[in-house]
Order: structure tokens, then C-alpha cells, then sequence
């Protein structure tokens, strides 16, 4: 029984990384447009659930990466 768990939890884990590797992919629009197509309130722990935290995070993943400041890789600090 505990392999059957086991492998359903792998399983799982899979999709929801797929997932994610697909939201990432989305431009800006796309994902907000996906977003307003899932239900305001859904059940804890539902695929809709699911799904709609996965869309969250990734807008604040590229949120937060619009807000990143790069320096030249050859400055060295206190030069």
C-alpha cells in the first residue's frame, strides 16, 4: 500500500512540475487571462486550488524578477 502512495505522490509531483514548466512559458497576458478563467473560491486542496496558486506564484516569480538590478559580472566590490 505504501508504494501505491508512494508512487501516486511522485506522480503528482511530476504534474504539478510540468505545470509550472507550462505557466512559465506563458507570456504576461496568456496567464492573466488563465487566471480569470479559474473560480474565485474553490475547495482546499482542489485541483483549482492547485492551479490557481500556480499561477499566483509564477506572476510573482516574474514579478520579482522585473525587480532585480544587475551589476557587471568583472566589478569587484570597492573598486
Amino acid at each position: 500500500m505504501m508504494q501505491i502512495a508512494a508512487r501516486l505522490l511522485v506522480g503528482l509531483g511530476d504534474g504539478i512540475e510540468a505545470i509550472k514548466a507550462h505557466l512559465s512559458t506563458m507570456d504576461d497576458e496568456t496567464l492573466r487571462a488563465f487566471l480569470e478563467t479559474m473560480p474565485g473560491k474553490s475547495l482546499a486542496g482542489s485541483a483549482e486550488m492547485t492551479m490557481t496558486i500556480l499561477i499566483y506564484r509564477e506572476m510573482e516569480i516574474r514579478k520579482r524578477d522585473h525587480n532585480v538590478v544587475f551589476f557587471p559580472a568583472d566589478r569587484q566590490l570597492g573598486n
